[in-house]
Protein backbone atom coordinates (compact mmCIF):
# COMPACT_ATOMS: atom_id res chain seq x y z
CA UNK A 1 0.00 0.00 0.00
CA UNK A 2 1.47 3.78 -1.16
CA UNK A 3 1.93 6.34 1.62
CA UNK A 4 -0.29 8.76 1.99
CA UNK A 5 1.75 11.85 0.82
CA UNK A 6 2.24 14.50 3.16
CA UNK A 7 3.58 17.25 1.25
CA UNK A 8 1.65 19.12 -1.77
CA UNK A 9 4.19 18.76 -4.74
CA UNK A 10 4.19 21.01 -7.35
CA UNK A 11 3.56 18.95 -10.20
CA UNK A 12 0.34 18.14 -11.87
CA UNK A 13 -0.30 14.65 -12.96
CA UNK A 14 -0.89 15.85 -16.39
CA UNK A 15 1.83 17.98 -16.64
CA UNK A 16 3.36 17.75 -19.86
CA UNK A 17 0.33 16.25 -22.09
CA UNK A 18 -0.61 18.92 -24.45
CA UNK A 19 -4.70 18.94 -26.08
CA UNK A 20 -5.87 20.32 -28.99
CA UNK A 21 -9.71 20.72 -28.42
CA UNK A 22 -12.50 21.34 -30.75
CA UNK A 23 -14.86 21.22 -28.73
CA UNK A 24 -17.54 23.82 -27.90
CA UNK A 25 -20.44 24.98 -25.45
CA UNK A 26 -20.56 22.20 -22.57
CA UNK A 27 -19.91 18.32 -22.65
CA UNK A 28 -15.73 18.46 -24.23
CA UNK A 29 -14.94 21.90 -22.65
CA UNK A 30 -15.92 20.29 -19.03
CA UNK A 31 -13.70 17.09 -20.04
CA UNK A 32 -10.75 19.60 -21.16
CA UNK A 33 -11.12 21.84 -18.16
CA UNK A 34 -10.85 18.98 -16.25
CA UNK A 35 -7.84 18.08 -18.00
CA UNK A 36 -6.48 21.68 -17.47
CA UNK A 37 -6.93 21.43 -13.57
CA UNK A 38 -4.80 18.28 -13.92
CA UNK A 39 -1.90 19.76 -15.51
CA UNK A 40 -2.41 19.36 -19.41
CA UNK A 41 -1.70 22.22 -21.79
CA UNK A 42 -5.15 22.89 -23.54
CA UNK A 43 -5.08 24.78 -26.56
CA UNK A 44 -8.34 25.73 -27.78
CA UNK A 45 -9.54 26.01 -31.41
CA UNK A 46 -11.93 28.45 -31.69
CA UNK A 47 -14.21 29.83 -34.83
CA UNK A 48 -12.64 33.90 -35.53
CA UNK A 49 -15.78 35.03 -36.19
CA UNK A 50 -17.03 34.92 -32.52
CA UNK A 51 -15.80 32.03 -30.79
CA UNK A 52 -17.11 29.59 -28.75
CA UNK A 53 -20.64 29.81 -28.57
CA UNK A 54 -21.04 30.07 -24.83
CA UNK A 55 -18.88 33.17 -25.02
CA UNK A 56 -22.00 35.38 -25.24
CA UNK A 57 -22.32 38.56 -27.29
CA UNK A 58 -19.91 40.12 -25.38
CA UNK A 59 -17.27 37.63 -25.20
CA UNK A 60 -16.49 36.42 -22.07
CA UNK A 61 -19.05 34.99 -20.39
CA UNK A 62 -19.21 33.73 -17.29
CA UNK A 63 -20.25 30.55 -18.34
CA UNK A 64 -17.52 30.25 -20.50
CA UNK A 65 -14.92 30.85 -17.89
CA UNK A 66 -16.66 28.11 -16.10
CA UNK A 67 -16.01 26.15 -18.44
CA UNK A 68 -12.46 27.06 -20.35
CA UNK A 69 -10.74 28.64 -17.69
CA UNK A 70 -6.65 27.63 -17.68
CA UNK A 71 -6.65 27.41 -21.37
CA UNK A 72 -5.44 28.81 -24.54
CA UNK A 73 -7.30 30.10 -27.48
CA UNK A 74 -6.15 29.87 -30.97
CA UNK A 75 -8.46 31.41 -33.36
CA UNK A 76 -8.65 29.51 -36.92
CA UNK A 77 -11.00 29.79 -39.30
CA UNK A 78 -11.52 25.47 -40.35
CA UNK A 79 -13.41 25.75 -43.18
CA UNK A 80 -10.43 27.57 -44.60
CA UNK A 81 -8.08 25.04 -46.43
CA UNK A 82 -4.89 27.65 -44.68
CA UNK A 83 -6.81 26.66 -41.56
CA UNK A 84 -7.43 23.61 -41.73
CA UNK A 85 -3.24 22.93 -42.48
CA UNK A 86 -2.55 25.07 -39.50
CA UNK A 87 -4.96 23.05 -37.25
CA UNK A 88 -3.47 19.34 -38.84
CA UNK A 89 0.07 21.16 -38.11
CA UNK A 90 -0.79 21.38 -34.37
CA UNK A 91 -2.21 18.22 -34.21
CA UNK A 92 1.01 16.71 -34.91
CA UNK A 93 2.46 17.54 -31.63
CA UNK A 94 -1.08 17.22 -29.37
CA UNK A 95 -1.02 14.07 -27.20
CA UNK A 96 -5.19 14.34 -26.96
CA UNK A 97 -7.31 15.69 -29.44
CA UNK A 98 -11.21 16.02 -28.86
CA UNK A 99 -14.16 17.97 -30.55
CA UNK A 100 -17.59 17.62 -30.21
CA UNK A 101 -18.79 18.16 -34.29
CA UNK A 102 -21.39 16.23 -35.73
CA UNK A 103 -19.87 13.19 -37.45
CA UNK A 104 -18.31 13.78 -40.45
CA UNK A 105 -17.14 17.03 -39.50
CA UNK A 106 -14.45 17.04 -39.04
CA UNK A 107 -13.50 14.03 -41.58
CA UNK A 108 -14.50 17.16 -44.27
CA UNK A 109 -11.61 19.59 -42.34
CA UNK A 110 -9.19 16.55 -43.01
CA UNK A 111 -8.85 16.39 -38.98
CA UNK A 112 -10.56 13.05 -38.55
CA UNK A 113 -9.01 10.71 -36.30
CA UNK A 114 -7.28 8.71 -39.52
CA UNK A 115 -6.10 11.50 -41.43
CA UNK A 116 -4.35 12.69 -38.31
CA UNK A 117 -2.51 9.33 -37.64
CA UNK A 118 -1.49 8.29 -41.05
CA UNK A 119 2.23 9.21 -39.74
CA UNK A 120 1.96 8.26 -36.29
CA UNK A 121 0.12 5.91 -33.85
CA UNK A 122 0.55 7.34 -30.08
CA UNK A 123 -2.93 10.25 -30.86
CA UNK A 124 -5.34 9.61 -28.27
CA UNK A 125 -8.17 11.04 -30.13
CA UNK A 126 -11.81 11.66 -28.67
CA UNK A 127 -15.08 12.33 -29.97
CA UNK A 128 -18.05 13.11 -28.27
CA UNK A 129 -21.40 13.37 -29.92
CA UNK A 130 -25.57 12.74 -29.23
CA UNK A 131 -25.73 8.95 -30.62
CA UNK A 132 -22.13 7.96 -31.89
CA UNK A 133 -19.95 7.84 -34.76
CA UNK A 134 -21.94 4.78 -36.35
CA UNK A 135 -25.56 3.55 -36.26
CA UNK A 136 -28.98 5.05 -38.24
CA UNK A 137 -28.83 8.01 -35.69
CA UNK A 138 -25.52 8.89 -36.83
CA UNK A 139 -26.02 12.56 -38.04
CA UNK A 140 -29.23 13.43 -36.07
CA UNK A 141 -28.63 16.71 -34.28
CA UNK A 142 -28.50 16.52 -30.50
CA UNK A 143 -28.11 18.53 -27.14
CA UNK A 144 -28.46 17.67 -23.71
CA UNK A 145 -32.39 17.74 -23.18
CA UNK A 146 -32.15 15.62 -26.78
CA UNK A 147 -30.19 12.99 -24.96
CA UNK A 148 -32.10 13.00 -21.74
CA UNK A 149 -35.15 12.37 -23.92
CA UNK A 150 -33.56 9.45 -26.00
CA UNK A 151 -32.02 7.46 -23.48
CA UNK A 152 -35.27 6.77 -21.48
CA UNK A 153 -33.97 9.10 -18.47
CA UNK A 154 -36.67 11.51 -18.88
CA UNK A 155 -39.60 8.65 -19.31
CA UNK A 156 -37.80 6.94 -15.94
CA UNK A 157 -37.72 10.38 -13.97
CA UNK A 158 -41.69 11.37 -14.98
CA UNK A 159 -42.77 7.89 -14.04
CA UNK A 160 -41.63 8.21 -10.07
CA UNK A 161 -43.46 11.59 -10.15
CA UNK A 162 -46.70 12.23 -8.12
CA UNK A 163 -48.12 12.94 -11.58
CA UNK A 164 -46.28 10.74 -14.39
CA UNK A 165 -48.63 11.51 -16.88
CA UNK A 166 -48.19 14.91 -17.35
CA UNK A 167 -45.90 15.99 -19.85
CA UNK A 168 -42.00 15.39 -19.78
CA UNK A 169 -39.80 17.41 -17.60
CA UNK A 170 -39.09 21.03 -18.87
CA UNK A 171 -34.78 20.79 -18.46
CA UNK A 172 -32.84 23.86 -17.97
CA UNK A 173 -30.17 21.87 -16.62
CA UNK A 174 -27.57 20.32 -19.11
CA UNK A 175 -27.13 16.71 -17.18
CA UNK A 176 -26.33 14.68 -20.51
CA UNK A 177 -23.32 17.65 -21.20
CA UNK A 178 -21.62 17.26 -17.35
CA UNK A 179 -22.00 13.71 -17.06
CA UNK A 180 -20.33 12.80 -20.86
CA UNK A 181 -17.87 15.19 -20.82
CA UNK A 182 -16.90 13.22 -17.06
CA UNK A 183 -16.68 10.04 -19.18
CA UNK A 184 -14.45 11.47 -21.76
CA UNK A 185 -12.57 12.75 -18.93
CA UNK A 186 -12.18 9.24 -17.55
CA UNK A 187 -11.89 7.30 -21.21
CA UNK A 188 -8.84 9.74 -22.01
CA UNK A 189 -6.82 8.68 -19.13
CA UNK A 190 -7.96 5.01 -19.69
CA UNK A 191 -6.40 5.44 -22.92
CA UNK A 192 -3.54 7.89 -21.91
CA UNK A 193 -2.42 4.71 -19.37
CA UNK A 194 -2.84 2.13 -22.17
CA UNK A 195 -0.32 3.98 -24.26
CA UNK A 196 2.31 4.03 -21.28
CA UNK A 197 2.15 0.24 -21.85
CA UNK A 198 1.59 -0.22 -25.34
CA UNK A 199 2.81 2.78 -26.90
CA UNK A 200 -0.25 3.31 -29.44
CA UNK A 201 -3.44 5.95 -28.92
CA UNK A 202 -6.67 5.21 -29.15
CA UNK A 203 -9.87 6.19 -30.65
CA UNK A 204 -12.97 7.11 -28.47
CA UNK A 205 -16.41 7.59 -28.82
CA UNK A 206 -18.63 8.58 -26.68
CA UNK A 207 -22.12 9.28 -26.51
CA UNK A 208 -24.06 11.34 -24.90
CA UNK A 209 -27.22 9.22 -25.07
CA UNK A 210 -25.46 6.08 -23.55
CA UNK A 211 -23.86 8.30 -20.77
CA UNK A 212 -27.53 9.54 -20.14
CA UNK A 213 -28.67 5.87 -20.02
CA UNK A 214 -25.80 5.06 -17.05
CA UNK A 215 -27.90 6.88 -15.10
CA UNK A 216 -30.80 4.41 -15.06
CA UNK A 217 -29.88 1.16 -14.40
CA UNK A 218 -32.34 -0.55 -12.66
CA UNK A 219 -35.16 0.62 -14.54
CA UNK A 220 -33.20 -0.75 -17.85
CA UNK A 221 -33.21 -3.98 -15.67
CA UNK A 222 -36.89 -3.75 -15.04
CA UNK A 223 -38.10 -3.34 -18.44
CA UNK A 224 -36.61 -6.65 -19.28
CA UNK A 225 -39.21 -8.34 -16.38
CA UNK A 226 -42.89 -9.46 -17.48
CA UNK A 227 -43.43 -8.23 -13.25
CA UNK A 228 -41.08 -5.30 -12.31
CA UNK A 229 -40.78 -5.07 -8.57
CA UNK A 230 -42.41 -1.86 -7.81
CA UNK A 231 -39.91 0.96 -7.10
CA UNK A 232 -40.85 4.03 -4.77
CA UNK A 233 -38.36 5.93 -5.43
CA UNK A 234 -37.27 8.38 -2.93
CA UNK A 235 -39.56 10.92 -1.46
CA UNK A 236 -39.13 14.24 0.32
CA UNK A 237 -40.57 15.18 3.35
CA UNK A 238 -42.65 18.02 4.09
CA UNK A 239 -41.50 20.13 7.30
CA UNK A 240 -43.08 24.03 8.15
CA UNK A 241 -40.73 25.91 5.83
CA UNK A 242 -40.40 23.47 3.15
CA UNK A 243 -39.21 20.05 2.19
CA UNK A 244 -36.36 17.85 3.58
CA UNK A 245 -35.29 14.77 0.98
CA UNK A 246 -34.47 11.37 3.20
CA UNK A 247 -33.23 7.74 1.66
CA UNK A 248 -34.31 4.98 3.91
CA UNK A 249 -31.91 2.50 2.08
CA UNK A 250 -31.21 -0.45 4.62
CA UNK A 251 -32.48 -2.09 7.84
CA UNK A 252 -29.93 0.41 9.46
CA UNK A 253 -31.61 3.69 7.95
CA UNK A 254 -34.75 2.52 9.13
CA UNK A 255 -34.09 1.60 12.62
CA UNK A 256 -32.19 4.80 12.45
CA UNK A 257 -35.33 6.80 11.78
CA UNK A 258 -37.55 5.23 13.90
CA UNK A 259 -35.19 5.92 16.75
CA UNK A 260 -35.07 10.29 15.50
CA UNK A 261 -38.93 10.65 15.17
CA UNK A 262 -39.61 8.12 18.60
CA UNK A 263 -41.63 5.93 16.64
CA UNK A 264 -40.21 1.99 17.45
CA UNK A 265 -43.26 0.85 16.41
CA UNK A 266 -42.67 1.25 12.53
CA UNK A 267 -39.37 -0.63 12.97
CA UNK A 268 -42.03 -3.85 13.65
CA UNK A 269 -44.51 -2.85 11.23
CA UNK A 270 -44.66 -5.15 8.41
CA UNK A 271 -45.99 -2.56 6.08
CA UNK A 272 -42.47 -0.89 6.30
CA UNK A 273 -40.00 -3.53 6.00
CA UNK A 274 -37.82 -3.22 2.46
CA UNK A 275 -40.39 -5.18 -0.25
CA UNK A 276 -43.34 -4.04 1.02
CA UNK A 277 -42.56 -0.28 1.54
CA UNK A 278 -43.18 0.55 -1.96
CA UNK A 279 -46.67 -0.78 -1.79
CA UNK A 280 -47.37 1.73 1.70
CA UNK A 281 -45.22 4.71 0.79
CA UNK A 282 -47.86 6.88 1.52
CA UNK A 283 -48.51 5.87 4.97
CA UNK A 284 -44.62 5.21 5.53
CA UNK A 285 -44.39 9.16 4.24
CA UNK A 286 -47.79 10.86 6.25
CA UNK A 287 -46.28 8.83 10.15
CA UNK A 288 -42.87 10.43 9.20
CA UNK A 289 -44.34 13.78 8.34
CA UNK A 290 -46.54 14.04 11.64
CA UNK A 291 -43.32 14.48 13.39
CA UNK A 292 -41.68 16.60 10.68
CA UNK A 293 -44.11 19.31 9.80
CA UNK A 294 -43.65 21.37 12.86
CA UNK A 295 -40.09 21.43 12.33
CA UNK A 296 -38.11 23.64 10.34
CA UNK A 297 -35.72 22.02 7.52
CA UNK A 298 -33.21 23.02 9.65
CA UNK A 299 -34.55 21.81 12.77
CA UNK A 300 -35.66 18.69 11.16
CA UNK A 301 -32.08 17.85 9.46
CA UNK A 302 -30.25 18.65 12.16
CA UNK A 303 -32.02 15.88 14.28
CA UNK A 304 -31.92 12.98 11.55
CA UNK A 305 -28.27 13.84 11.53
CA UNK A 306 -27.93 13.18 15.06
CA UNK A 307 -29.66 9.74 14.46
CA UNK A 308 -27.10 9.37 11.75
CA UNK A 309 -30.23 9.21 8.86
CA UNK A 310 -29.47 9.93 5.51
CA UNK A 311 -31.14 13.55 4.76
CA UNK A 312 -30.37 17.04 3.50
CA UNK A 313 -32.02 20.34 3.14
CA UNK A 314 -32.91 21.35 -0.40
CA UNK A 315 -30.17 24.15 -1.07
CA UNK A 316 -30.59 26.77 -3.43
CA UNK A 317 -27.43 27.63 -6.23
CA UNK A 318 -27.04 30.91 -3.86
CA UNK A 319 -27.03 28.71 -0.52
CA UNK A 320 -23.63 27.14 -1.94
CA UNK A 321 -21.34 29.84 -1.75
CA UNK A 322 -21.52 29.79 2.36
CA UNK A 323 -22.17 26.07 2.80
CA UNK A 324 -19.76 25.14 5.34
CA UNK A 325 -18.50 21.37 3.87
CA UNK A 326 -17.77 23.61 0.69
CA UNK A 327 -15.75 26.42 2.20
CA UNK A 328 -13.85 23.48 4.45
CA UNK A 329 -13.18 22.23 0.97
CA UNK A 330 -12.15 24.61 -0.93
CA UNK A 331 -14.70 23.92 -3.37
CA UNK A 332 -14.50 27.38 -5.30
CA UNK A 333 -12.05 29.20 -7.34
CA UNK A 334 -12.21 33.25 -7.01
CA UNK A 335 -12.18 34.10 -10.61
CA UNK A 336 -11.49 38.50 -11.81
CA UNK A 337 -11.96 39.23 -15.19
CA UNK A 338 -12.36 43.32 -16.40
CA UNK A 339 -16.20 43.60 -15.57
CA UNK A 340 -16.71 41.63 -12.42
CA UNK A 341 -15.39 38.82 -9.42
CA UNK A 342 -17.19 35.64 -9.27
CA UNK A 343 -16.74 31.84 -8.25
CA UNK A 344 -16.00 28.88 -10.52
CA UNK A 345 -16.33 25.55 -9.34
CA UNK A 346 -13.08 23.47 -8.88
CA UNK A 347 -12.90 19.68 -9.84
CA UNK A 348 -15.57 17.83 -7.75
CA UNK A 349 -11.87 15.29 -6.66
CA UNK A 350 -9.40 16.31 -5.17
CA UNK A 351 -5.68 14.56 -5.30
CA UNK A 352 -3.89 14.65 -2.15
CA UNK A 353 -0.58 15.14 -3.41
CA UNK A 354 -1.02 18.33 -5.36
CA UNK A 355 -3.90 20.98 -5.73
CA UNK A 356 -5.80 20.71 -9.21
CA UNK A 357 -7.67 24.12 -8.43
CA UNK A 358 -8.99 25.44 -11.39
CA UNK A 359 -7.48 28.75 -13.25
CA UNK A 360 -8.90 31.76 -12.22
CA UNK A 361 -8.60 33.62 -15.49
CA UNK A 362 -9.84 32.37 -19.00
CA UNK A 363 -8.67 33.70 -22.37
CA UNK A 364 -10.29 36.11 -24.90
CA UNK A 365 -10.77 35.09 -28.34
CA UNK A 366 -7.62 34.28 -30.46
CA UNK A 367 -5.35 35.47 -27.42
CA UNK A 368 -2.61 33.07 -27.50
CA UNK A 369 -3.31 32.92 -31.71
CA UNK A 370 -0.39 34.35 -32.68
CA UNK A 371 2.16 33.49 -29.83
CA UNK A 372 1.63 29.61 -30.33
CA UNK A 373 1.66 29.78 -34.09
CA UNK A 374 4.71 31.73 -33.86
CA UNK A 375 6.33 29.21 -31.23
CA UNK A 376 4.94 25.68 -32.41
CA UNK A 377 4.72 26.36 -36.43
CA UNK A 378 7.64 28.56 -36.59
CA UNK A 379 5.52 31.22 -38.61
CA UNK A 380 7.04 34.51 -38.78
CA UNK A 381 5.01 37.21 -37.76
CA UNK A 382 4.78 38.71 -41.68
CA UNK A 383 3.09 35.37 -42.60
CA UNK A 384 0.79 35.70 -39.36
CA UNK A 385 0.11 39.23 -40.57
CA UNK A 386 -1.18 37.60 -43.79
CA UNK A 387 -2.79 35.09 -42.52
CA UNK A 388 -5.01 37.70 -40.57
CA UNK A 389 -5.68 39.91 -43.43
CA UNK A 390 -7.52 37.02 -45.02
CA UNK A 391 -8.87 36.08 -42.23
CA UNK A 392 -7.53 32.76 -41.95
CA UNK A 393 -6.61 33.57 -38.04
CA UNK A 394 -7.50 36.36 -35.87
Amino acid sequence: MQKKPTVKQALKPLTGYSVLDFSAVFAGPICTRFLSDCGATVIKIEPPNGGDVIRGPKGNSRIFAHFNAGKQSVAINLNDPEGQELARTLAQDADIVIENYRPGVMKKFGLDYASLTENRDDLVYCSISGFGQSGPFVHHAAYAPIAHAASGFDAAFAKVQPEPDQPPPIWSIMIADMLTGAYAFGAIQTALLGREKTGRGDYIDVTMMESMMMLIPGQIQNAQLENPPAGAGFHPIQVKDGFVMICIVSAKNLRCLCEAIERPDMLVDQRYQLGERAKNISSFIDQIEAWSKPLSATECEHRLNQHEVPCSIYNSPADLFSHPQLIERESFTAFSDKTSNFLIQNPPFKLASVDISTSNSAPTLGQQTHAILAKNLDLPEQKLAALASRKVIN
